[in-house]
C-alpha cells in the first residue's frame, strides 16, 4: 500500500504549500485518512498514480477547512480566544441578575461562582465565560455573534449556555440549602 518511499514524495508535495510549522501534523492526520479508506480504492489511486493530486486535495481540504479533523485536532478554539477576566476568575457583577435566579442572586460571592463553574468541563465553562464576560477585546456576545467567532452552531451555544444557567441555579440551591 503506502511505501516509506511514496509517503516521502508525498510529504514533499505538502511542503510545498503547507508552512513548515504545520507540515507534520497535517501528514499524519491525511496518512491516517488515507490508511483508514476503503483498500480497494487506495490501491486503485496508487496503481493509476491519481495518488499524488488526491493526497494534494485532502491536504488543502484539511488544512483550510474550519470543518475538517485537522482543525479540531490542532487548532483547538479554547486556545484561540482569550477572556478579559481569565486568571481572576468570573465577576459576579458581570454575570447579574439576568443569568441566575434574583433570589438567589442576593445571597451568593463570586468565588462561590468560580467554584461552581471549575466544577463543569473546559467547553461549557469556556462559552459561558465567553457569553457573560465577552473577549480581551471588550466584545459582547449574542449567541449569533459567538457563533459567527467560533465556528459552533448557534443552536449549540444556545443549549449549553442554558445548561450551565441550569446547573448554577441548581448548584446555588444546593449550597443554599447546606447553610
Amino acid at each position: 500500500m503506502l511505501s516509506d518511499r511514496l509517503c516521502k514524495d508525498l510529504k514533499a508535495i505538502a511542503s510545498n504549500f503547507i508552512p513548515a510549522k504545520d507540515l507534520d501534523d497535517l501528514t499524519q492526520e491525511v496518512f491516517e485518512q488515507l490508511l483508514n479508506m476503503n483498500s480497494e480504492k487506495l490501491e486503485d489511486l496508487i496503481e493509476k498514480g491519481y495518488i499524488y493530486r488526491y493526497f494534494n486535495r485532502m491536504c488543502k481540504f484539511n488544512y483550510y477547512s474550519k470543518n475538517s479533523r485537522y482543525y479540531y485536532t490542532y487548532n483547538k478554539m479554547y486556545e484561540l480566544i482569550t477572556f478579559r477576566e481569565h486568571n481572576e476568575g468570573l465577576k459576579l457583577e458581570s454575570i447579574g441578575k439576568k443569568y441566575i435566579d434574583e433570589n438567589l442572586y442576593n445571597n451568593i460571592d463570586a468565588d462561590l461562582i468560580n467554584d461552581l463553574l471549575s466544577e463543569l468541563y473546559w467547553y461549557d465553562r469556556e462559552l459561558f465565560k465567553l457569553y457573560v464576560l465577552g473577549d480581551s477585546e471588550n466584545n459582547t456576545y449574542s449567541y449569533t455573534s459567538l457563533s459567527k467567532k467560533t465556528g459552533i452552531s448557534r443552536i449549540s451555544i444556545y443549549y449549553t449556555i442554558r445548561s450551565v444557567k441550569k446547573y448554577i441555579t441548581k448548584r446555588l440551591n444546593e449550597v443554599k440549602n447546606d447553610l
